[in-house]
């Protein structure tokens, strides 16, 4: 029994000992290594959820978007922007999205029409959930014009990186991989959580048992896939909206972005990751102005303006910086200008 007490004990120190060792490494890790640590605070907090340091904010419709009048007055020029995280502001203030700088500038340029760009930008929200939010407020709105913003994985109804085969390797095992990074997470470990998660996905690609992302995605670009068709059928219905309420021909904004966070993306010279997203959007903007937008990119502005500058709005986070934004914003003023 003596001994048995000893031996329990010894066991005890033993894991203790192992236990503290672990945490010492997990912390000292994410201590040394964590970005986190040097980036304003994103997510939710008790005050409220933060898009890297803004506090989000809502109007009565759940969008983050100023409360407006649904009676529009007759000297209103409104406009109604459909898009996903890019357009709703990820990492941005209010002011610094494309639709504020839009609005500013086309006020500024007139003086007897009033310019109301509303945001509907959800994040994660594909062409076919904003066909959808379009179906379900534009009575409301009224608008005068409707805009979508496109992202490069605007054709994916799921997570851009979504594959058959990375869904059932989380079913068998990416779940634990989820929990254990949860478990961390909530011990302030959430950068060393990110990493696990990363590193089991990147060992799963390097074995090909998942495709990569871009892989991933390229197979929603395939014109016989479903993907395809349903995002196809979205812009079909956009439009037939857009008609149906006398309106000028949509707009549909190719939102181009960098293609990696922590340098720059040179587009006057583009290179093999760059290529393989101007061919996305290319064909994007073939299919929307095959049937019937009024379709643009950015490539010469950021050439002219950006050009070999970092895109993105931090380390961690691919969204389009704030100087992207302005790009984007000074070329919808013009365009909305034209009508």
């Amino acid at each position: 029994m003596t001994q048995l007490i000893v031996w329990l004990k010894k066991t005890i120190v033993i894991v203790v000992i192992n236990v503290v060792l672990v945490l010492i490494v997990l912390y000292g890790f994410e201590f040394f290594f964590s970005p986190y640590r040097s980036l304003p605070k994103n997510g939710f907090y008790e005050d409220g959820y933060y898009t890297w340091g803004n506090l989000v904010k809502v109007n009565k419709l759940g969008f983050r978007e100023k409360n407006f009048t649904f009676s529009k007055q007759d000297n209103v020029f409104r406009v109604m922007v459909l898009g996903d995280s890019l357009t709703w502001g990820a990492g941005l203030s209010i002011k610094e999205r494309y639709t504020e700088v839009a609005e500013k500038n086309a006020n500024d340029s007139r003086e007897n029409i009033k310019y109301e760009i509303l945001n509907f930008g959800l994040p994660s929200a594909s062409t076919v959930h904003e066909r959808n939010i379009l179906y379900k407020y534009h009575k409301i709105v009224n608008p005068d014009l409707i805009v979508v913003g496109f992202c490069l994985n605007d054709t994916q109804s799921k997570s851009q990186n979504f594959s058959h085969e990375r869904y059932h390797l989380y079913k068998d095992w990416g779940y634990l991989v989820h929990s254990l990074a949860n478990i961390l997470n909530s011990f302030g470990l959430s950068y060393t959580g990110k990493v696990l998660k990363e590193l089991f996905y990147t060992l799963a690609e390097l074995f090909g048992i998942i495709p990569n992302w871009q892989d991933a995605l390229d197979r929603t670009y395939n014109r016989s896939s479903q993907e395809w068709d349903l995002f196809e059928k979205a812009l079909i219905d956009i439009k037939d909206i857009s008609d149906s309420l006398d309106l000028p021909p949509p707009v549909f904004a190719i939102l181009n972005q960098g293609t990696y966070t922590d340098k720059p993306t040179n587009y006057a010279s583009p290179n093999s990751d760059l290529q393989l997203f101007l061919k996305w959007y290319h064909q994007a903007e073939e299919i929307a102005k095959n049937i019937g937008f009024t379709v643009y990119n950015h490539e010469k502005e950021i050439i002219d303006n950006l050009n070999n500058k970092n895109l993105a709005v931090n380390v961690l986070d691919g969204h389009p910086s704030s100087e992207l934004n302005k790009v984007y914003g000074e070329k919808l003023a013009k365009i909305i200008l034209n009508y």
